[in-house]
Parts: structure tokens; sequence; C-alpha cells
């Protein structure tokens, strides 16, 4: 009884939660209104601004499509050959790039191979020889399968296995960095690249 006398008796609490009222005037309301006009307005304007300045430019990429510019999506199609995914497919699919690609590799090795070898630059002349023999190899193959008869084809392979035979001697000669059996194997190899040219070109 004497705790319901207590309640009973306790001074009520005013509630800690107390109405906000904001009283705007005029004066702010029309700002508010203009601010929000002005706006809306210059966002209109600049869309139709931009809408005016940006056209769609259609292009006709067939031809481009045509000559490889995809390969990057059939490198990663696995419902694709290997050989396709690869490139080797396209590489091989014309004879005139291939050709134009082994005039290219052969006009390189003849012009930078022999200044690295005089200057010592042996990891620049290995490099340069081993980027070049890497397509040149299957070119050579391609060349070689492109000729009709089949001892034609026989003889081209031969020619070509005698020019890697030769690149694999350079090539040890510069790991060995020896600038005389280099420059000696650089010439045999040379004149085993052209014989291979001469024969398949």
């Amino acid at each position: 009884m004497a705790l319901a006398q207590k309640v009973a008796t306790r001074p009520a609490v005013a509630s800690r939660r107390g109405a906000v009222v904001v009283r705007a005037s005029a004066e702010s309301r029309r700002a508010v209104l203009v601010g929000l006009a002005g706006s809306v307005a210059a966002l209109t304007l600049a869309n139709k601004a931009q809408a005016a300045a940006t056209s769609v430019d259609l292009f006709d990429d067939r031809k481009v499509l045509a000559t490889g510019f995809d390969l990057i999506y059939e490198a990663r199609d696995l419902d694709l050959p290997q050989s396709v995914r690869d490139g080797f497919v396209q590489a091989r699919s014309s004879l005139a790039d291939t050709k134009a690609r082994v005039k290219e590799s052969e006009a390189r090795i003849d012009a930078d191979l022999e200044p690295f070898i005089k200057k010592n630059y042996w990891v620049e002349a290995r490099e340069q020889l081993r980027r070049q023999v890497g397509t040149l190899r299957f070119d050579l193959n391609t060349l070689a399968s492109a000729k009709g008869e089949k001892a034609d084809k026989k003889k081209a392979l031969a020619l070509s296995k005698e020019f890697i035979r030769k690149v694999e001697d350079l090539d040890f000669a510069l790991r060995e960095k020896d600038e005389a059996s280099s420059l000696k194997k650089l010439a045999a190899t040379q004149s085993a690249l052209d014989s291979v040219l001469s024969f398949v070109l």
C-alpha cells in the first residue's frame, strides 16, 4: 500500500520529446522556389544542348572484323578448335601476309643482329633472334605446305630444318658471349635463311 502511495504521489515527468516547429517566412519560401525553378531550367537546357551536340555515329566494322580485330574473343571461345584460338589458322590463311612476315623477319635478322653482336649486346641479340624465329618457324612451314608437289614440300621442310639448326647454333654462341663465333654463325644462319626463302618464295 505504501508503494501505491509513492507511485500516486510521484510528480509527472515532462516528455523529453518536444515538437519542433519550423516557421518559414514568405521570403525564404520564394527564394527556395526560385532556386528550384532555376536549377530545373538549367538542367533542361544542358540536356537539350547535349542532345543537340552528340549525334549517333554508325560505323561498319565488318571489314575490320574480317581482318582479325576480334581475335581476343576467339581466344576465349572454348567451342573453337585450339588452332583457331591460338591464331594459327588466321595467320596461315593468307599466303601474301605470310610472305610479308617472312620478309620482315629476314630484314630484321639481317639488319639488327650484327650491330648487337659487335656491341656485345648479347641479351638484345638473343631476344631479337628468338623473337623473329618464333613466327618464322611456322611461316616457313606454311610456305612449305603451300608447295604443290610432295618432293618440293619435302625439300622446303629440309631446308627449313637446316635453317633452324643454324639458328640454334647461333643462339648457343650468343649465350656463350663469343663474338667471333657469333658473327661466323650469323653468316651461316643468314645463308641458310636465304636458301630457304629462295626456294619457298
